[in-house]
């Protein structure tokens, strides 16, 4: 079929892929926006108030430091409106950025539709209507993976532990300690340098406050979110699927640097505390790499995405870590191959 310069009869997968990605985006962007829209980017933005005012732990569901708090201060001079945008446009340029250098080398109509996938990608532009953080920490998750292992590429991830820690970010830890060890000095050494600063502009009052939110996250237990990690699931299916995932992590680790980082991401969905839907927005960090080793194994799992995250989130991730835990180191790509690619 041509359209003009346009031609999409060699690329039947990724129209579909794109196809169906954008349908169900746009369904699930106007059937949640009236609840969610821009809902972390005004939390955000409260407890940046709070916080000069002196009552940082009065904004309901605030689970971010202080210090993030105090880096969202100087929004506070521009309409809320205007900041949900700014923050947004941000968000949008980090994806398609990242979206233009996993895919270089391809022709442009494919850049498209790849670049359509991933921004209509459910975790992800559930992640872009809230006004979250899962866009940022997928870039610093890609910036250590997609370059050599420097110290410099772990300072982003490092900001990322001081201002909005999550508890998915584990096993993305242990993966760094074996394959980016000098990445993994950066993220550490910023983080409590961070802290410290955050310590020195805030006081220790709000990180108190901060320690107390993170042991009783109120809105967690109150039906308003439903968890989809493991835990969720009766005791008996989430040992169960708890003891398969680390052995599937640990397998996945003796592949090779990419089933590793894939494993470490779905495991850290299955096992943290809780587990939101955008959470699963790391997963285009390793999805080049993924679809090199198993184009149609790649190509099904996103496909199917949009339906069964929804419906069946941790069968979706368990599969996924299968795929990392069981296909054949040689199959993946060499670690050089991102370097060169973002080179």
């Amino acid at each position: 079929m041509q359209f003009g310069r346009w031609a999409i009869a060699r690329r039947p997968a990724l129209v579909g892929l794109a196809y169906l990605t954008a349908l169900v985006a746009a369904f699930a962007f106007v059937r949640a926006a009236q609840n969610v829209w821009a809902a972390d980017v005004h939390r955000n933005l409260a407890a940046a108030s709070a916080l000069q005012d002196g009552t940082f732990g009065s904004v309901p569901d605030y689970l971010y430091s202080p210090l993030a708090a105090a880096l969202t201060v100087p929004a506070l001079v521009l309409p809320a409106d205007v900041a949900v945008v700014v923050w947004l446009a941000f968000k949008i340029a980090l994806l398609a950025a990242g979206t233009a250098i996993a895919t270089r080398g391809l022709n442009r109509t494919d850049r498209v539709l790849l670049g359509i996938a991933v921004v209509g990608f459910l975790p992800l532009l559930y992640d872009l209507e809230l006004g979250n953080v899962t866009v940022i920490v997928v870039a610093a998750v890609a910036a250590i993976a997609w370059t050599p292992d420097r110290v410099v590429t772990g300072i982003p991830m490092g900001l990322i532990l001081a201002t909005a820690p999550k508890p998915q970010l584990v096993p993305v830890l242990i993966w760094l300690a074996l394959a980016h060890r000098r990445a993994l000095l950066g993220v550490l050494v910023t983080a409590a340098l961070a802290t410290l600063i955050g310590l020195a502009l805030t006081g220790p009052e709000p990180y108190a406050a901060w320690i107390a939110a993170l042991r009783a996250p109120a809105y967690l237990n109150s039906g308003a979110v439903i968890n989809l990690a493991l835990w969720s699931l009766p005791t008996v299916v989430a040992v169960a699927g708890a003891v398969a995932s680390v052995g599937a992590f640990y397998l996945a680790l003796r592949r090779g640097y990419w089933p590793g980082l894939l494993a470490a991401i779905c495991v850290g969905l299955l096992l943290a505390p809780y587990t939101l839907i955008y959470g699963a927005g790391l997963l285009p960090a390793v999805a080049p790499a993924a679809a090199r080793a198993a184009p149609r194994a790649a190509l099904g799992l996103a496909i199917t995405a949009p339906v069964v995250l929804v419906l069946a989130f941790p069968v979706w991730i368990g599969v996924a870590l299968a795929f990392a835990a069981i296909l054949p180191a040689e199959a993946w790509p060499s670690r050089a191959s991102a370097t060169a690619q973002v080179r």
